[in-house]
């Protein structure tokens, strides 16, 4: 793919290379975080992080509950609770992950799209 990102930057001008702006840009992990805090769905994001904490908080409560009880009934329910506190962590870790994907894969799509337009656009010219 180094390659190909090469040749393309080769064949094309440096106006169009200042527009289209470095591949790489925006592909570290703290960048892609806060990508998804600033799309239309922030307010998903963010209730979606505060419940991610909020479920931690839980299943790290229910782990310490678990090692202090000692009836059956308890390690059960602190057991369970644990759990399923850890499955909506996973999910909504999976989510993120998701929408993470979804920005990265929309910038790509306005990069090729940019690209077709200036393409057009020289064709039209010439």
């Amino acid at each position: 793919m180094d390659d190909l990102d090469k040749n393309i930057r080769k064949a094309l001008n440096s106006e169009n290379a200042k527009l289209i702006g470095d591949p790489n840009d925006g592909h570290r992990l703290d960048q892609l975080v806060l990508s998804v805090f600033k799309g239309n769905n922030r307010f998903v994001s963010a209730i979606a992080m505060i419940m991610t904490f909020v479920f931690m908080g839980i299943s790290v409560w229910c782990f310490v509950r678990f090692f202090g009880s000692e009836e059956t009934k308890d390690l059960i329910a602190f057991a369970s609770g644990f759990l399923v506190c850890m499955m909506a962590v996973s999910m909504m870790k999976i989510w993120f992950w998701m929408e993470m994907q979804r920005v990265m894969v929309t910038r790509e799509i306005k990069r090729v799209e940019l690209l077709l337009a200036r393409l057009m656009q020289d064709e039209k010219d010439s």
